[in-house]
């Protein structure tokens, strides 16, 4: 067991009746109740020693105060989200916040007040205008140049009118009760552990006791060596392996380790230690223990398993969200119905549904409509729809209200949803939920300050108060202890590690407060006022630390943001201890690379593709493109349903902007009466009839994709109106330089069937020209090439199908539709020449093929080979491009070609 660095028994010993021992932290005084406990007979009744922290004594003594009825004392102590909302009022009416971050204005403001009352400048904040101009005057400084001063008189304001005060406002009135006798004095206070105590708690202090001893702790001779490092993550690294070694040794050692800046790593530092120490509870499928180690820092509610699936559940309040929220929200498993398979299956359809709607964001009666139609579907059973229904009336339902209000509204939503879910909560979960119990409470006691919130503010404060909570497990007592630089301090260990203590992290940099006059902040001492009372703190806390075990290794990464650093200069010259290599994991790791090498078999097949799936493809053409760039992933998207979503983008994607593109030239051409979409009707078809024309095509077209984009605005749809009238004018231009050509198929359907595969595909356009020739077209917005028609594996095979399917078809085109740069391009043989289809004998320098016929018998045996590879399961990984392989990096993880490619390097 850790014992006090001081002589504990002996001074509680030493104590009168009456007589209590103060300690800076509850941490230190838990450890000295436990201390003591372990010395008392079993069996026996005892009772507990006079032992209290500094605030829990002073909360006490509050509590005395206010039991007595004593009049200052009937008032309400604020917390911090209060004290917040105050300083706020206060900032509006004293200052313009036009170009000021205000939370964290108002956070400075409430800081200094607390430092001018602790420091005993403002004796009382109520009359600041009496206290403050003899202090300014001493340093020649002008009020005008702190507008502090006058949110202080704002705030002060505020206090008065909902009859409250803040916290070190309490400690004033309960120095001033110890001085009028309304307290009685203690015989005598020990403080024992403080590294520094502010002014007003050592006036407290003064007033509260005949006698006040302070207890130092013993120096001892200790062992202490330096530990350099390459950064932080090293340094942790090796204190976890060095932790590991000491408690081989020696399990029921004492082991302390104390991080500079815990709070800002604690995730890192408890991620290394878990790898180190208990590398198996890192597995998924590891039941929850107690580790071998806890943390004097806590984590914030909101970031515990139940408070951030509680904040999170919440989130369905708002009726619309982006993808990774609905994500968190629909697969968190503190949603009662998430324990079956057939749950489970439903949220992930429905995800996966919305998914394919490629949208920004996802509002609350598309999540409905979708989860109400497929639950109908795969679990009529599900308590999904009607969960979402109750939630989105709720919303509906509810306006602004005070914080109480909220804080009942918060958790009826959250029964609604079957919050915290099915299974018993183990026992730290227990604790989060009692936890969460008082955020909601904390939410409540804002209403007399807040006035009525909307959802968001509502929402807002209280995250606010969940992030501002730490959560403590209370867990049996471990043998390692990861503490911060003050958390540590009357602590001894049977073996010590610092972390973090180069010259540039140790001592501190100072942190002035920025609304306090500086003169004055280094004059009277107060916190990170200047770099001179750092080195004096630091100098103490090193002596106090240097003095709590006989083996202690400081550690230091020898380089700090790009500059190089050395051991801070406190602790001297030291010499260097012994790199810790090795833990079970990096063990394991090893084991794996020395093993025996696996013999590897190439197994580029998959079954053949089975009967009922063979009367349809799923994919239509595009299987067969996806087996000439690589047959491994064509199996992969089409058989086994890989598929990628594009990330939402403001306004339309590429693809839904290039359907535009078509659904505007098919319904330009349907405006013709039946037999009359011709290049005659074209020429004929001008002036206000024309543009009549043109607009209602696109707006047809629009109306169409509106109803998908309910949340783009009007003036983005004026936009693209004005875009696709822009480009389909320049295209009829180029439409009108063309042979006479009739439009005989528009978005024509048409099943094939090829190598005993049957295919559904749609044909943009087809022309007939006055030959009896037929030209088939393929609407592109990009950038489109022939070359992959003519290549070995058919790389583009939709055109080359429907040419195989039309018998009249004398040439193939892709009709380039973009702004600035329209044109035809393909290759045929066609007896009257049109710009941009070029001979096949042309199509390329020492073209293979001499005509028409060679290149469709070209293109029905590739094809056909490509139908028959796709059949018959042939999956080998292989790319004639590597252009080819990066665009479809997103099937990397299952067809595992960087690992490929690292196991041939």
């Amino acid at each position: 067991m850790l014992q006090p660095a001081f002589p504990l028994l002996e001074i509680l010993a030493q104590l009168p009746p009456g007589g209590l021992l103060l300690t800076p932290t509850n941490r230190l005084r838990n450890r000295c109740q436990q201390v003591y406990g372990a010395q008392q007979a079993a069996g026996s009744c005892w009772a507990p020693p006079p032992v209290e922290s500094l605030q829990g004594w002073l909360d006490k003594c509050w509590f005395q105060l206010q039991q007595r009825n004593w009049q200052p004392a009937l008032r309400q102590v604020l917390n911090r989200e209060q004290r917040q909302l105050l300083w706020q009022r206060a900032l509006d009416q004293s200052l313009d916040r036009q170009l000021l971050n205000s939370q964290q204005l108002c956070r400075d403001a409430d800081s200094a007040l607390s430092q001018l009352v602790q420091w005993r400048l403002l004796t009382d904040p109520g009359t600041p205008d009496e206290i403050l101009p003899p202090l300014l005057e001493q340093f020649a400084l002008a009020r005008a140049d702190f507008p502090l001063f006058d949110m202080i008189d704002a705030f002060q304001t505020q206090l008065q009118s909902h009859n409250a005060i803040t916290q070190d406002q309490r400690d004033q009135l309960i120095a001033r009760a110890f001085r009028e006798g309304v307290l009685l004095r203690i015989p005598r206070l020990a403080l024992a552990g403080f590294a520094q105590i502010s002014p007003l708690a050592e006036e407290i202090v003064t007033l509260a006791a005949e006698q006040v001893t302070r207890c130092e702790s013993p120096e001892a001779k200790a062992q202490i060596t330096c530990a350099p490092c390459a950064d932080l993550e090293d340094e942790l690294l090796q204190a976890a392996r060095w932790a590991a070694d000491k408690l081989r040794q020696n399990p029921g050692a004492g082991l302390g380790i104390v991080v500079n800046n815990l709070g800002q790593c604690r995730a890192q530092v408890e991620n290394i230690f878990a790898r180190v120490l208990e590398p198996q509870w890192l597995s998924p499928d590891q039941p929850r223990y107690t580790l071998p180690f806890n943390f004097s820092a806590g984590t914030p509610l909101a970031q515990t398993p139940v408070g951030a699936a509680a904040i999170q559940l919440l989130e369905l309040l708002r009726d619309q969200w982006d993808y990774a929220q609905l994500k968190n929200i629909l697969f968190s498993p503190f949603w009662a119905g998430w324990d079956g398979e057939k749950d489970l299956h439903l949220r992930s359809a429905l995800f996966r549904q919305l998914q394919k709607l490629e949208l920004w964001q996802i509002d609350g009666a598309t999540l409905r409509y979708r989860a109400e139609k497929i639950a109908a579907e795969l679990s009529p059973e599900s308590p999904l729809p009607t969960q979402l229904e109750k939630v989105a009336d709720f919303a509906r339902r509810w306006q602004r209200a005070p914080g109480e209000i909220w804080a009942q509204r918060f958790s009826q939503t959250l029964e609604t949803l079957g919050w915290p879910g099915p299974r018993n909560p183990d026992s730290q979960e227990y604790q989060q939920l009692t936890q969460w119990e008082g955020a909601l409470e904390e939410l409540a006691a804002l209403s007399a300050f807040a006035g009525a919130l909307t959802l968001n503010q509502a929402l807002q404060q209280l995250n606010q108060i969940a992030n501002r909570s730490p959560f403590q497990a209370e867990t049996r007592d471990s043998p390692v202890q990861i503490l911060g630089v003050l958390e540590a301090g009357g602590l001894a260990f049977d073996h010590l590690r610092l972390v973090g203590f180069g010259q540039q992290q140790w001592p501190p940099p100072p942190s002035p407060n920025p609304l306090l006059p500086m003169p004055w902040q280094k004059h009277w001492q107060m916190p990170r006022a200047s770099a001179e009372r750092e080195l004096e703190l630091a100098r103490q806390i090193t002596r106090d630390l240097l003095g709590a075990s006989t083996d202690i290794t400081i550690s230091f990464a020898r380089e700090e943001d790009g500059v190089q650093q050395q051991l801070s200069a406190l602790f001297g010259q030291l010499p260097q201890a012994a790199t810790v290599n090795g833990d079970p994991l990096e063990s394991f790791y090893l084991q794996l690379e020395s093993a025996a090498a696996l013999e590897k078999i190439e197994d580029a097949q998959l079954p053949p593709l089975p009967a009922e799936e063979r009367a349809r493809v799923r994919g239509g053409a595009s299987v067969l493109k996806a087996q000439a760039l690589c047959p491994l992933n064509a199996q992969l998207q089409y058989r086994l349903g890989a598929a990628s979503y594009q990330a939402p983008a403001l306004g339309l994607s590429a693809a839904e902007r290039g359907n535009l593109v078509h659904q505007v030239l098919a319904h330009f051409w349907l405006s013709f009466p039946e037999g009359r979409a011709d290049a005659f009707s074209l020429h004929q078809l001008q002036g206000e009839e024309r543009q009549q024309r043109i607009h209602e095509a696109v707006e047809n077209a629009i109306r169409e994709k509106q109803a998908q984009h309910r949340q783009l605005p009007a003036g983005f749809w004026q936009l693209e109106h004005q875009r696709l009238t822009r480009l389909l004018e320049q295209w009829l231009e180029v439409e009108e330089t063309r042979p006479d050509f009739a439009v005989t198929r528009i978005e024509w359907e048409q099943p094939i069937e090829l190598a005993g595969l049957g295919f559904h595909l749609r044909l943009d356009r087809l022309d007939t020209l006055p030959s009896g020739e037929q030209l088939v077209i393929d609407y592109k917005t990009g950038v489109p090439s022939i070359n992959d028609w003519l290549s070995e594996r058919v790389r583009e095979p939709q055109l080359p199908l429907y040419a195989l399917m039309q018998t009249e078809a004398r040439a193939i085109a892709f009709a380039q539709v973009r702004n600035g740069d329209r044109k035809f391009k393909g290759c045929g043989d066609l007896s009257e020449p049109i710009d941009g289809i070029k001979a096949v004998a042309d199509t390329r320098k020492e073209s293979p093929f001499d005509n028409w016929e060679q290149l469709v018998d070209h293109w029905h045996s590739g094809l056909t080979q490509l139908a028959e590879e796709y059949r018959e399961g042939y999956a080998a990984l292989v790319f004639q491009r590597p252009a080819d392989n990066f665009a479809q990096r997103d099937l990397w993880p299952l067809n595992r070609w960087p690992e490929r490619v690292q196991t041939a390097e």
